[in-house]
């Protein structure tokens, strides 16, 4: 893409933030017998800096053997207090 404006990566953003927010917010239903959960570290920008953030995600495997992602969250590093907080949610 070339010549997209600050605005359009604006717009572009927020209707992705709603779409994160609405996945992020859906009811689960059924049984997920099966778990993994895992962090990866990735670049960010935060106030002005770039810093490197945990991302952590779940994945389950329903009863019928379909995997969906059933969670993820972005937090300063792996701590314990992260992954609690993240696994009460």
């Amino acid at each position: 893409m070339s010549g997209i404006s600050k605005s359009q990566v604006s717009r572009l953003c927020e209707d992705i933030d709603q779409r994160v927010k609405a996945f992020l917010d859906r009811p689960l239903e059924g049984d997920w017998p099966y778990l993994w959960i895992d962090a990866t570290y990735v670049k960010v920008r935060q106030a002005g800096r770039i810093v490197s953030v945990a991302v952590i995600v779940a994945v389950g495997v329903n009863a019928d053997g379909r995997r969906e992602v059933l969670g993820m969250d972005i937090g300063p590093s792996e701590a314990e207090t992260f992954w609690t907080a993240f696994l009460r949610v």
